[in-house]
């Protein structure tokens, strides 16, 4: 089982706070893939999958940051059972 939380603080350009709660739970299947291997070895699979068949043209070090790249992984994650949830509490 993988567990992850990320609480993320945003200042916005008009001085408004928001944080967003980013929340991950994994668990490994007794007869499958371990949670490890849903979360470090599926994203990599997929995304040298891109490289091979060339939806991902950049060379050298890549980091998924541009959405070309993030979000048919992120799909694929979705469809696999691998999501996050996300709570944002705005500030007053």
């Amino acid at each position: 089982m993988i567990i992850m939380r990320h609480d993320i603080g945003i200042l916005w350009p008009n001085d408004t706070r928001e944080t967003h709660h980013i929340d991950l739970i994994v668990y490994g299947d007794p007869d499958g893939y371990s949670a490890m291997a849903k979360t470090v070895g599926l994203p990599c699979a997929i995304a040298s999958k891109m490289l091979l068949e060339g939806e991902i043209e950049q060379k050298g070090m890549v980091v998924p940051f541009q959405k070309e790249i993030y979000e048919p992984i992120l799909h694929i994650l979705k469809e696999e059972g691998v999501v996050s949830t996300v709570k944002i509490e705005k500030e007053h």
